[in-house]
């Protein structure tokens, strides 16, 4: 993840299933402007062990200037193994192999008193490993209803972020319908477990393919925001007909007491999962449901869009008669002090608004100017569409879906996207494939402090949008790296590994048969 400016919603509302080494191409730019910095990496490819299911985590856990990498899975005898890989002499080596207690069902990587830990749940308790010692240290006790995984594997939940804003990882462990918080304190001591939860809801988070999973983002629905403009994000979640606001206190905790609110915004509901869903996105869901309804209002998020320090509300809609009379909007209400707390303007003052089936939906701010800018994934279902697939399926295994690019600037958004870049998901052509979706990662990957887009072209090739400052965004030719890419998304993410302030490439290539290994473009 690359902090705050990224947040991503993978909401994907309807059905959908229509469908370096060498060879570095410089990008272009336009026409009177300075070309944007290459993105010049080194890559590296590590081996990292034989497993059906294999999770890697990155984290400077033995404080080295570049992070190491954390491989687990579950051997034959459901023993939990752990390999430990640090930077030596210019490539990732095992430093560590152990075993992990045998109840432990996830991990993460967490920042306890200054330091990377490895912090692992079972049984009602988190421990962090110590590679030090090869020792699992009590960390706290608390109570998760995370099912493990069906399948012999550790997965890799993420339960750490800064709720406070104190610049250390509290944790955010799910159960039932929202989460326990433990704040954490000096000297990595943390606080009693709050449990912050709507009193209804889905019982499940979404979460990737068995690999990753960010019950905070995608489906936790609790939101932070400083409801009562006190410089300090409280946590709010909607509670049926009214959101309930826990306070942040003058000591950094949240307090068990509630405060009511309404927002005097319409939407059905807070649950992206009400509205349809393709089976391809329902199968990422723990329970598979529900189907949902093919047009409505939900609460996106509540976030500060337009980058004047009070939080907005933003609400999508589905409407349409049928698949190919489809439309949607994105709508921002925006905040403002109010008597009691924050208060929303009654009608929208920016609007996104699309045709078709949208996939997605992504948040990012990319020239860091503070608004937040909002990229759509989005296929329109035309006749002449439909036939252009229907042959590029035939002839390629391809289909084809816009990414629309929309900047936000003085607090509007244009009615045509900045940009449009396409995708294309391929589905299966021989024996052992799987389907190919395309991962989009945006981040800085050059340095030059504007935020770039890594596109999989197909699945062996990466194209690489470079950032550039006005309103176009990106630079209108990509940089091409010829390099073997993951089939599923999941797969392919970017990191600070040796904490240069750019962001590096890292890309898991599984396997059932052979050795699964991590492929890393890092820069230089």
């Amino acid at each position: 993840m690359t902090g705050r400016h990224y947040r991503r919603s993978r909401v994907c509302i309807l059905i959908a299933g229509l469908f370096l080494s060498a060879g570095v191409a410089p990008a272009a730019t336009q026409a009177g402007t300075e070309p944007p910095p290459a993105f010049t990496p080194t890559r590296h490819d590590v081996v990292l062990g034989t497993a059906d299911r294999l999770t890697v985590l990155t984290g400077s856990l033995s404080n080295g200037p570049v992070a190491d990498l954390a491989a687990l899975y579950v051997d034959g005898d459901g023993e939990r193994r752990l390999t430990i890989f640090s930077f030596l002499d210019g490539d990732w080596l095992p430093v560590v192999e152990t075993s992990l207690r045998r109840d432990v069902s996830f991990v993460d990587i967490a920042k306890i008193d200054g330091r990377d830990r490895l912090v692992a749940y079972g049984d009602g308790r988190l421990t962090w490993f110590d590679p030090a010692t090869g020792e699992e240290r009590e960390l706290v006790a608390v109570t998760s209803d995370f099912n493990a995984s069906p399948r012999s594997e550790v997965l890799h939940v993420d339960v750490t972020r800064d709720l406070n804003g104190d610049g250390r990882d509290d944790l955010a462990v799910p159960h039932g319908h929202g989460f326990q918080v433990l704040v954490q304190g000096s000297g990595g001591s943390f606080s009693e477990p709050l449990r912050i939860s709507p009193s209804t809801g889905l019982d499940r988070v979404y979460g990737a393919d068995g690999y990753r999973y960010i019950p905070w983002e995608e489906g936790g629905r609790i939101h932070e925001m400083d409801y009562d403009l006190d410089g300090r994000d409280d946590l709010v979640f909607w509670n049926g007909d009214h959101f309930v606001v826990h306070l942040q206190t003058e000591q950094g905790l949240f307090s068990p007491e509630v405060r009511a609110f309404r927002a005097g915004i319409a939407f059905d509901s807070d649950q992206i999962a009400s509205l349809a869903a393709p089976a391809g996105i329902r199968s990422r869901r723990m329970d598979h449901m529900p189907e949902g309804e093919s047009k409505g209002r939900v609460l996106h998020s509540l976030t500060d869009m337009d980058g004047d320090g009070v939080t907005d509300l933003v609400v999508f809609e589905l409407k349409g008669a049928s698949l190919w009379k489809m439309r949607s909007s994105y709508e921002v209400y925006f905040g403002a002090p109010g008597s009691g707390g924050v208060e929303f303007s009654p009608e929208p003052g920016a609007v996104v608004e699309s045709d078709g089936i949208i996939s997605g939906i992504d948040r990012h701010d990319f020239d860091r100017d503070g608004q937040v800018d909002v990229i759509v994934t989005a296929f329109e279902p035309t006749v002449f569409s439909a036939i252009r697939v229907l042959v590029m399926s035939i002839f390629t295994g391809a289909g084809s879906f816009d990414l629309e690019f929309f900047r936000m600037e003085d607090g509007r958004y244009a009615r045509r996207p900045s940009a449009v870049r396409e995708i294309r998901p391929r589905s299966p052509r021989k024996t052992g494939e799987r389907t190919f979706w395309p991962a989009v990662r945006l981040g800085d990957v050059n340095g030059d402090g504007l935020s770039d887009a890594v596109i999989a072209r197909n699945r062996k090739r990466l194209h690489v949008h470079l950032g550039v400052p006005g309103p176009e965004l990106l630079a209108r030719k990509p940089q091409r790296i010829t390099i073997p890419v993951p089939e599923d998304e999941e797969y392919t993410w970017l990191a600070d590994l040796n904490r240069d302030g750019r962001q590096d490439v890292l890309m898991h290539h599984t396997s059932a048969t052979a050795p699964h290994r991590l492929t890393v473009l890092m820069s230089r």
